[in-house]
């Protein structure tokens, strides 16, 4: 799919909430969170990001799958086709084209990752209680639309909970363990995109949301939990990614899009395992 240039981004007007079609949201232009976390290593990667598509993983294809399940049920059919067999061959792409035709996606009919998997997950989350008192009333897939810093942005909330008042995002993750999954919710930036949401749904609501995770594992067992995330985290989220929204207002207006060294000499990270104690020593001096 090619994308305007970034610097389309700039004298942003729009700020709402609206029911928007996947296909024209991804073609809508506008900074998203998954892009702009990027920029948490460097201004070159995330316009590497904005310029192209992203790897596209079977445990990402399993997460979307997941989505539709719990928030949209009666959307699956319609949206997924089932494949049996070696995902390669002239059957396999005849059979992938027509089911993009149709606007559907391919997934293997079993194994890891696949619809059999899916459907064996979903008991999980719709025997616990707390994930049912999110889901019994609400609004599925919604977009914000935000303006920071004068460039347009743009997020994905997976559910409004207008049960329990609540902005409700799901992971899924290969171990549900608290400190496993906390650190792969700062690594993947979640806090970063969550805090974001947050911001922009109170702003166009004129409300207060709080921000509530359910957790699914993807491999057997399946265990499911909801999680709280507290406004400490995702205010800091904010503020990490306000300073990488200037720092992008900055690189369009100059073009100039650095890595993580930019022009300047880059530090040598050295294990202190990889010297004994007198080296370590002359080295700090």
């Amino acid at each position: 799919m090619s994308r305007p240039p970034i610097s389309s981004i700039v004298g942003g007007k729009r700020s709402e909430l609206v029911s928007m079609p996947w296909p024209e949201y991804l073609e809508f232009p506008a900074l998203n969170g998954s892009v702009l976390v990027k920029g948490r290593k460097s201004m070159r990667h995330l316009k590497y990001a904005w310029d192209n598509d992203g790897e596209d993983t079977d445990a990402m294809r399993f997460g979307r799958l997941q989505h539709c399940l719990l928030f949209e049920p009666r959307e699956v059919e319609s949206r997924y086709r089932t494949w049996e067999g070696r995902r390669a061959g002239k059957d396999y792409e005849a059979f992938c084209e027509d089911a993009a035709l149709a606007g559907a996606e391919v997934v293997r009919a079993a194994g890891e990752y696949s619809m059999q998997a899916a459907l064996e997950a979903a008991p999980a989350f719709l025997g616990n209680t707390k994930v049912q008192a999110l889901i019994s009333a609400g609004q599925a897939e919604q977009t914000v639309l935000a303006v920071e810093s004068a460039l347009q942005c743009k997020g994905r909330i997976d559910w409004i909970s207008t049960a329990e008042h609540v902005l409700t995002d799901l992971k899924t993750t290969n171990d549900i363990q608290e400190r496993l999954f906390g650190t792969s919710f700062f690594r993947y930036g979640y806090d970063v995109k969550l805090g974001l949401y947050r911001r922009w749904l109170d702003r166009v609501t004129g409300e207060r949301w709080p921000v509530q995770v359910i957790v699914l594992e993807s491999k057997p067992p399946y265990d499911t939990a909801v999680m709280n995330v507290p406004d400490a985290v995702l205010d800091s989220g904010v503020d990490k990614a306000l300073r990488i929204i200037e720092k992008v207002w900055a690189a369009i207006e100059t073009d100039q899009w650095p890595g993580v060294a930019g022009n300047e000499f880059y530090p040598l990270y050295v294990p202190f395992y990889e010297m004994d104690s007198e080296e370590t020593e002359e080295f700090k001096g």
